[in-house]
């Protein structure tokens, strides 16, 4: 069952990372809806996980790098597995929106040893499995391409900090909302 929910996260958030730069078609109340704005998707993105967080949905993204990833295009959630209390976000980034996936736990999850027993896709690859604080972070791609090495270089080691004490995300978000009442 897991595999298949980690399956599925990987494919929504690669569905959402690969649609044209449009505006979302059911806006929320703050949402970016010029497209000529730079990092137009990345900045409703951040507005999003803002209203998706003052919603009460605080799993995802409850821990990010504490600084911005290289090449970074997009961050999208993925899912929560309800067995586990898991989620998996997305972090896009490159000319081939390369997925760096990022799943929060509060126990030690098997998607490491599932990847290495080949049983999500033959290009996936675990770069981090360990603890931050009390939550458990493991990053894996589902790509290999070259730009995953430099990806796979940061996302390693960075540091991880609860997404308020994130000086790059505060910085997206306050760019975003400055967009919504340009």
């Amino acid at each position: 069952m897991r595999k298949i929910v980690i399956t599925f996260a990987a494919a929504l958030t690669v569905a959402a990372c690969t649609k044209a730069a449009e505006p979302p078609s059911q806006p929320y109340p703050d949402t970016v809806t010029d497209v000529s704005v730079p990092e137009f998707k990345l900045l409703n993105d951040a507005l999003q996980i803002d209203f998706d967080r003052r919603q009460g949905e605080t799993r995802p993204y409850s821990l990010v790098p504490t600084e911005r990833p290289p090449g970074l295009l997009r961050m999208t959630p993925g899912g929560t597995d309800s067995t586990d209390g898991a989620s998996v976000t997305s972090y896009a980034f490159g000319e081939r929106r390369v997925q760096a996936l990022v799943e929060l736990s509060p126990k030690p999850t098997d998607t490491c040893e599932l990847i290495k027993d080949g049983q999500l896709t033959p290009e996936s690859r675990c770069v981090r499995d360990d603890k931050v604080g009390s939550t458990y972070v493991t990053v894996y791609f589902t790509e290999a391409v070259s730009s995953a090495d430099e990806a796979a270089a940061f996302w390693a080691k960075t540091p991880m900090a609860p997404i308020d004490e994130v000086g790059w995300f505060t910085d997206l978000l306050t760019r975003a909302k400055a967009a919504t009442t340009a």
